[in-house]
């Protein structure tokens, strides 16, 4: 079991020092105040999928990490004394650590947002990271662990946590693609918001997350 611990405590810092060579190769770009050719390439290929429907189906995906969103989902299982602490807090926890972090980063590296021509939204503020990916990732990854706990750990049903997995990961990939489709991101800014998202939940799972048993 000791050994079991240490190894995955290992893989776990390896994941972790590989998200931040991505966020930080990505930012050594940003801080050199160039926009990679494949992000304008993405870009335009992508503006040249949209469509009014998807549009649509994309900005609910979108509002999904908004803060307000967020609230609205932690808000009552903090209240209810049964999740307030399995479930409210850590995913509150993690929400906050979230905006704080993306928060000091954009005033940090402050990259302007691609050109108002590719906005289908209105959206303020500095592009790099992608505040919706590292939330979509660090939120709803954090959601996922405690499911798959209390699924596998309480009731042993297996079917269900996975198909959950399956659908709460497809939902943190379309956030992230939505930022793009939308046109207030670039693509480097969702990859650095997914990777910087996925380090905070390798760490932080461990100490905030209850253990259930």
């Amino acid at each position: 079991m000791y050994w079991e611990q240490m190894k995955n405590d290992k893989l776990k810092m390896i994941g972790v020092m590989a998200c931040l060579i991505i966020f930080s190769a990505i930012a050594y770009f940003v801080v050199n105040n160039e926009v990679l050719t494949i992000d304008m390439v993405i870009l335009e290929k992508v503006n040249g999928l949209r469509t009014e429907s998807l549009t649509i189906f994309l900005r609910l995906i979108t509002y999904m990490a908004n803060w307000q969103f967020i609230t609205l989902i932690c808000i009552p299982m903090l209240v209810y004394p049964r999740t307030s602490k399995s479930l409210g807090f850590p995913l509150s926890i993690s929400a906050l650590l979230s905006a704080f972090a993306y928060s000091l980063l954009k005033s940090f590296f402050q990259r302007i947002r691609p050109d108002i021509a590719f906005h289908l939204i209105n959206q303020g503020g500095y592009s790099f990271p992608s505040g919706h990916s590292m939330t979509g990732l660090l939120f709803y990854g954090m959601l996922i662990y405690l499911l798959r706990k209390r699924l596998l750990v309480e009731n042993k049903n297996r079917t269900i946590a996975n198909l959950l997995t399956a659908l709460f990961s497809f939902l943190v990939f379309l956030i992230g693609i939505s930022r793009i489709y939308l046109g207030v991101h670039y693509p480097t800014d969702v990859l650095a918001g997914w990777s910087l998202g996925l380090a905070f939940l390798l760490l932080i799972t461990p100490l905030i997350a209850p253990k259930i048993t």
